[in-house]
């Protein structure tokens, strides 16, 4: 069943299906979890894009890294703020390293 549905994850990023990505984002599994939110990554909506920003203040530091890495992929530059926002307010040093790559990649988008 797991392998299943990071196979169906690629197929809904395929179909540009964001709905299903969105609920699988928050699966119990987290390669399930990381997997949906690197595909709503690279679905450019709003919808995918307004499900990733509040994911950079989820309690899993794994989340934070992936919706920051997601939104750097989407390319959207109104992202910035929310990644720069996070970085100052990151308390694990990891994770606010990890965002700053986002941003960086962010920034060569722009």
């Amino acid at each position: 069943m797991f392998g299943d549905k990071i196979a169906k994850i690629e197929k809904l990023v395929e179909k540009k299906k964001f709905e299903p990505l969105i609920a699988l984002a928050s699966d119990k599994k987290m390669d399930v979890r990381l997997a949906a939110i690197a595909g709503l990554g690279r679905i450019d909506v709003d919808e995918a894009y307004n499900a990733l920003v509040p994911m950079l203040r989820e309690n899993e530091a794994e989340v934070r890294i992936a919706a920051g890495k997601a939104l750097a992929t989407l390319g959207r530059p109104s992202a910035r703020v929310h990644i720069e926002h996070q970085i100052h307010a990151e308390k694990d040093a990891k994770v606010a390293e990890e965002l700053k790559k986002s941003l960086s990649v962010l920034h060569t988008k722009e």
